[in-house]
């Protein structure tokens, strides 16, 4: 797949981006599920809970827009060191935290974070990978990145149960930022010089191009956006149901993991595979198993149930996830490949946005098992319109 050399810059990336994931999963478990008794979020309020997310989603998606601009315009890693100096106040904000405010804030710097960083790390494997196993160098990234939210939550966690809570939130996050940093200044080489330049004509308007004119690249990015609704409901209300109901946070963190680990690991596999089956069969079989998934987590509130349904869950993104990244990838050219990806993960990250704030009017005004179904409709008609796309384009 690629030479010796490549290979050492590979696994590189890889370990960043399990940085990256690794502090994210403080966001992902611990945080949501102490809204209430630390960061005195109100009960049941689930739209100023979910302030957060919007932040972060909002966020992310400009910083993965402008990551794929600078990457193309300078260089990789450098927008790699940026992001992680951005996020070296965060721990103190974290730690200093008297209301749900200084959370909205720290989860907007991380979101700058994850942008500049995730985004910068899948452009650069992408550049070190031939054309035909870009589906395999994706994967990879996605597993190491969501290996990495599930060690993270698992870890912190378990430090939440030993020490004071916002003393383990800080030492979590700022060991992990200060080794990332490091690792990025001394171990990571820039890889803009491996990727295949060639002399062709870029669109006029790039971000209308990839948004709406190319209707292979609005089809995946619709598909990008709508799926993220299922991962901010995991994020949002699986801790706080669960913990609602009598669930520990390390049980928490186990169904939250078993989740991310389970989509972290199969998209290798289902990356490879789309290499050799296309990406639009695992695409829609994705799309439909987490639609059906989601909804069935409530039938039970049993451990193992929640365990096995997070199973599924894994296994439905892993299947669409790297997939869509991957068709992306196929329908850029090269020399503004690192932009056009910048702005599909623009879409992509946005709907965490659009997610949150659609998941906290219904739950608001409903219930918070209604938040369930309001995800699993709206990946159902998602995948409607891509199957239509697909089909017209085909001909």
């Amino acid at each position: 797949m690629i030479s010796e050399k490549k290979y050492s810059l590979l696994v590189n990336l890889l370990l960043q981006v399990m940085f990256v994931g690794i502090l994210l999963g403080l966001f992902r478990t611990a945080v949501p599920a102490l809204s209430e008794s630390i960061f005195n979020v109100p009960k049941n309020s689930f739209i100023f809970l979910s302030m957060f997310i919007i932040a972060f989603g909002i966020i992310k998606g400009v910083a993965n827009y402008y990551a794929g601009i600078l990457a193309d315009k300078y260089n990789r890693k450098s927008v790699l060191l940026a992001g992680w100096l951005i996020a070296i106040p965060v721990p103190f904000i974290i730690y200093f935290a008297t209301n749900w405010y200084y959370i909205i804030l720290a989860t907007f710097i991380i979101g700058i974070n994850q942008g500049l960083t995730w985004s910068v790390t899948q452009i650069a494997s992408v550049d070190i990978t031939k054309n035909d196993r870009r589906g395999f160098a994706v994967g990879l990234n996605e597993f190491s990145g969501y290996f990495g939210v599930a060690i993270g939550g698992i870890l912190v966690s378990y430090m939440t149960s030993i020490l004071p809570i916002k003393i383990a939130l800080f030492s979590f996050s700022i060991i992990f930022i200060l080794i990332a940093l490091l690792y990025c200044i001394f171990l990571i080489e820039d890889t803009k010089k491996f990727a295949n330049i060639s002399n062709n004509e870029n669109p006029k308007n790039i971000f209308f191009y990839v948004t709406w004119k190319n209707k292979k690249l609005f089809a995946y990015s619709q598909a990008g956006h709508v799926e993220k609704f299922v991962d901010t409901c995991i994020w949002i209300f699986f801790p706080i149901y669960l913990f609602n109901n009598g669930i520990t946070l390390i049980e928490i963190s186990y169904i939250v993991g078993t989740y991310a680990v389970t989509w972290g690991i199969l998209q290798i596999f289902s990356g490879l595979y789309s290499d050799y089956v296309g990406r639009n069969l695992l695409i829609i079989s994705g799309m439909l198993i987490c639609s059906i998934s989601l909804p069935m987590c409530l039938l039970s509130l049993e451990f193992s149930w929640w365990i096995m349904c997070s199973i599924f869950l894994g296994f439905g993104m892993a299947l669409l996830y790297p997939s869509i990244s991957s068709a992306v990838n196929d329908n850029c050219e090269d020399n503004w490949r690192a932009t056009g990806i910048g702005i599909y993960r623009f879409w992509r990250d946005t709907g965490y946005a659009s997610g949150a704030l659609g998941l906290g009017i219904v739950t608001s005004f409903l219930n918070i098992e209604s938040g369930f179904i309001f995800v699993s409709f709206s990946m159902l008609v998602s995948t409607l319109i891509l199957i239509l796309i697909i089909k017209k384009n085909e001909y």
